[in-house]
């Protein structure tokens, strides 16, 4: 009877134990089971949060809200002649160019488009060509802005380059009409800014002041393309004859101009420089905190023999000026004949000059 009974109770104890196992091994699977749909939930809801971000970007829509506004370019009426030569776009002219204004101003590269009142030619998305007359050029700067027969044409924003930054993302868009309209994307990152280029060749010294670089080589078949920001604007043009993007603020007085008078007459000084920030690194013991340190004056211009080589101008009319760009955009309010004040230092004495302005010579 003993044995029986503790036979009985070592039954229940293993049956007990057995039972408690089980539900153990049930509890750590449903743990593991929540766990796992922690886990999930918590990635899920990671990668919809990233798709958020992604989704407030959509360049997609940036080459599809763009690609009207961008056109083609060239010396010659037909693309027929272009598709049977090599490097067509380098040898006949052939690019790409920016409508800036609904009535027919269009920016574009000097190498394409030609001197000034000679004819070019543009090519709309839709297969239209119209010539086109130059209205205004800048060698140095590889920029010129032609006029078309057109109206109610859809013209791309304009951004603000001065606010561009080292590694920012930016998207170029070509449309050369070489070979039936190939279109392009290009994206990249803005590798240099405020940059000076001094250019040399046989006949010239060529100063470039305050470009931007992007980390990829521009193509002759990309050259006369927009260069576009996060939202779309237009922040610069790019240049393949000197591989750089032009600001768009270098020129934004100048397109003002044009889409409000139709005219621009440009007054010209003729000189070429460095920038405030160059000039500490000139070791010329002057303690400034901004100005233009003069290179270089051109043979006629209206400041010769009166600006020298080593000048330092640091305002003009008062104003104070930190860089080449803002002479240039300040010289763009002006007209031949008027006159200028320069505040300029030299030879650690200020100087006031009066300049006249002369008109430029073509």
């Amino acid at each position: 009877m003993y044995y029986e009974k503790k036979k009985s109770n070592s039954l229940w104890f293993i049956l007990i134990i057995f039972f408690l196992i089980i539900i153990i091994s049930i509890l750590i699977n449903l743990i593991n089971k929540i766990d796992i749909n922690i886990n999930e939930n918590m990635e899920e809801t990671t990668l919809a949060g990233t798709d958020t971000v992604l989704n407030d970007f959509d360049i997609e829509s940036l080459v599809k809200n763009t690609i009207y506004s961008v056109v083609g370019v060239s010396k010659f009426s037909t693309n027929n002649t272009s598709i049977f030569v090599e490097n067509s776009e380098e040898k006949l002219g052939i690019g790409s160019g920016i409508i800036i204004t609904s009535d027919g101003y269009i920016l574009t590269n000097q190498s394409i488009a030609g001197e000034r009142e000679s004819t070019c030619y543009v090519t709309l998305k839709n297969g239209t060509v119209y010539p086109a007359e130059v209205v205004w050029i800048n060698r140095n700067l590889d920029i010129a802005i032609i006029k078309i027969s057109a109206n109610n044409l859809l013209a791309l924003s304009m951004g603000d380059s001065d606010n561009c930054s080292l590694g920012e993302e930016i998207y170029m868009i070509s449309n050369p009409i070489g070979y039936n309209f190939n279109q392009n994307l290009q994206i990249g990152i803005i590798s240099e800014i405020n940059k000076t280029l001094k250019i040399v060749n046989e006949q010239s010294e060529i100063y470039v002041e305050d470009i931007m670089k992007m980390n990829n080589t521009i193509s002759s078949e990309q050259t006369g393309s927009p260069i576009l920001n996060i939202d779309g604007e237009v922040i610069g043009i790019s240049s393949s004859k000197l591989n750089v993007i032009i600001p768009i603020n270098r020129i934004k007085t100048i397109i003002e101009k044009y889409e409000t008078n139709g005219d621009f007459e440009e007054a010209y000084l003729g000189v070429y420089g460095f920038d405030y920030d160059v000039i500490r690194y000139l070791n010329l013991g002057i303690d400034i905190n901004s100005g233009v340190y003069i290179e270089k004056i051109e043979e006629n211009s209206p400041a010769k023999e009166k600006i020298f080589s080593g000048d330092i101008i640091t305002k003009i009319d008062n104003n104070e000026i930190r860089n080449m760009v803002e002479l240039s955009n300040y010289l763009y309010t002006k007209i031949p004949g008027d006159k200028i004040l320069l505040s300029v230092i030299r030879d650690a004495k200020q100087l006031e000059i009066e300049i006249e302005l002369s008109k430029i010579r073509i």
